[in-house]
This record gives C-alpha cells, sequence and structure tokens, in this order.
C-alpha cells in the first residue's frame, strides 16, 4: 500500500482522481443490494461517451493532520476492500486508484464504454474456461483504476451462472490488467458479503 502511496505521489498531476460506489462492504447503493432489472432498449447513436467534469482535490500539506487522518482512513479502506468499492468521493485529497469514469482515455482506439465491455467479457470468458462456469454478464456496477506497467481495473459487476442450480445474478470482484493492448484476469471470485469481511477482521 504505502508502494501504491508513492506511485500516487508521483503521478497525482497525471490522473483525476475520484470515487467508487461504497466502502468496507457497507453498500448503500441499491444498484449493488439488489440484482438489476431488465433495462429497456434505447437509441445506441444517443448513448454516446459523455465524461463528467473533472473533480477539484485539496494541494497536500504534509503538516495537516487533516492530511494525514484522511491518508489512514484510505489506506485502510483498501486493505479491506482489495482495491474494490472504493468510496473516494468522501475524501478530499487526490488518492490512488481513481474512479474508472473519471480517469484519463485508457486506450487510443476505444471509448470507455468499449474498453470496459472488453475487459468484462475477457474476465468472464477466463473464469468460464478456467472453471467449467456458464457465467453470463448482467450489469456494470464500478470500478477503480491504477497505473502498474499498463493499468489494473478493479471491476465490481453483477453476473449470473446459467450452469449452476441457482441462476439468480450475484455481484463478482474481478482484476483485469491491460498491458499494450493485452487482458490480464488476474483474479475473479463472489464480492464478499459484510459477514465475510467481518470474519477476517482482526
Amino acid at each position: 500500500l504505502f508502494v501504491l502511496w508513492e506511485e500516487k505521489k508521483a503521478n497525482r498531476k497525471d490522473m483525476s482522481r475520484a470515487n467508487s460506489s461504497a466502502a468496507d462492504a457497507e453498500i448503500t447503493d441499491s444498484t449493488m443490494l439488489s440484482p438489476p432489472l431488465k433495462k429497456a432498449k434505447t437509441d445506441q447513436k444517443a448513448e454516446k461517451e459523455v465524461l463528467p467534469p473533472l473533480r477539484t482535490f485539496r494541494k497536500v500539506d504534509w503538516e495537516d493532520p487533516e492530511y494525514w487522518r484522511q491518508r489512514d482512513m484510505f489506506l485502510e479502506e483498501c486493505e479491506k476492500n482489495d482495491f474494490y468499492d472504493l468510496d473516494l468521493d468522501k475524501y478530499d485529497y487526490c488518492f490512488a486508484p481513481a474512479k474508472f469514469e473519471w480517469g484519463l482515455k485508457f486506450d487510443p482506439e476505444l471509448s470507455k464504454d468499449e474498453l470496459m465491455k472488453l475487459l468484462i467479457k475477457a474476465a468472464i470468458d477466463a473464469e468460464n474456461e478456467d472453471n467449467g462456469t456458464n457465467l453470463e454478464f448482467v450489469k456494470y456496477v464500478c470500478a477503480n483504476v491504477r497505473g502498474a506497467q499498463g493499468f489494473c481495473f478493479y471491476i465490481t459487476l453483477w453476473a449470473r451462472d446459467l450452469s449452476s442450480s441457482d441462476p439468480e445474478p450475484k455481484l463478482y470482484w474481478t482484476l483485469v490488467r491491460k498491458f499494450r493492448g493485452e487482458f490480464h484476469v488476474v483474479e475473479f471470485k463472489l464480492r464478499p458479503t459484510q459477514y465475510d469481511v467481518l470474519l477476517t477482521d482482526d
């Protein structure tokens, strides 16, 4: 984590940082608490990529106790959530990782929507091939991204396993690394419940 912090100092001016949508597995967003409803078809031409306004942050003051308080809180949240589901909106300073939607363009030829679809497809395809599942993507929830010889994407998504006796949509975490145009799926797992997280807290 402290290596990550040093990377953040070096790259602070290169990317806009923001939030993912929950902290410490205590998710309040209803899109994460319950399976998503079917979405009506929309006009694809109208669904153009719209970049949000850049987030502004407080200038780092190494002698400010508030900076160190927020930094410690951020590092604790990262450790508990493995960089997924971080609520970066509550921080006034520019910490890494960044919210995917607020970062700069991560591929010279792909829009962010196109890139995320490819990242998710790579993750689900790898999970199905490695474990004999029949996962079907349902809905994207959120993602964080950090630079590490390319980019590491920490994605939260809904998917259902059609080969399971319980094919209801479930929340998953997946880490996909993009380097020189290639995707490497580092992990794919069910998102821990709050109870599971508490069991690992000592």
